[in-house]
């Protein structure tokens, strides 16, 4: 975790020393270790070319891992079972959910935008000069993280979701509004 932050705060601060403009989103995937589905895990595995007998172990112990709670309240007798997700303090879940998370960061890199990520939790930081097309640019990746999102089941919590500008202008341009599953930033 330092690490991350200290990598984070680098670029930040040499963006900052050029009397650049960085826009950062700050985002959270919701409930991930709880809502990735199999599929999910096995095309981030099938991505990583990981042979097909390991493939189908996982497959298996993630479809079958199956948790039913039985509770009473008075009369009542409920029944809970889960279906999804990664098993809670398993030894594996972390490194699942890391293979998951890898192809959203690969692709922001693609874009040619810092991406990171720790755990559930992730950060798009962009940087130039022109406030206007960093607005367009966050907006595009945005869209992207979106239906990556889709693509595997998963969604960003809008609430756990904030835009930051980095700047040392005390008068700098207004900023567009980035909009994000609905909600606006500014």
């Amino acid at each position: 975790m330092e690490s991350a932050l200290h990598q984070l705060v680098g670029r930040v601060e040499r963006a900052l020393d050029a009397g650049q403009y960085e826009v950062g989103v700050f985002l959270d995937i919701q409930d991930a270790f709880d809502n990735t589905p199999t599929v999910s895990v096995l095309k981030a595995l099938s991505e990583r070319k990981i042979i097909f007998a390991v493939r189908q172990w996982i497959s298996t112990l993630l479809q079958q891992c199956k948790v039913c709670v039985c509770v009473r309240v008075g009369d009542l007798l409920l029944y809970v079972i889960t279906k999804c997700g990664l098993p809670q303090g398993g030894g594996l879940s972390p490194l699942l959910w890391s293979l998951v998370a890898d192809s959203l960061l690969k692709w922001l890199s693609k874009q040619g935008v810092f991406a990171q990520g720790f755990a559930d939790d992730g950060v798009i930081i962009i940087v130039g000069k022109v406030l206007h097309i960093l607005s367009d640019i966050m907006q595009r990746m945005l869209r992207g993280v979106q239906k990556w999102c889709s693509d595997r089941h998963l969604s960003v919590n809008p609430s756990k979701t904030d835009t930051i500008l980095f700047t040392r202008k005390y008068k700098p341009e207004t900023i567009r509004s980035i909009y994000f599953y609905g909600k606006e930033f500014r």
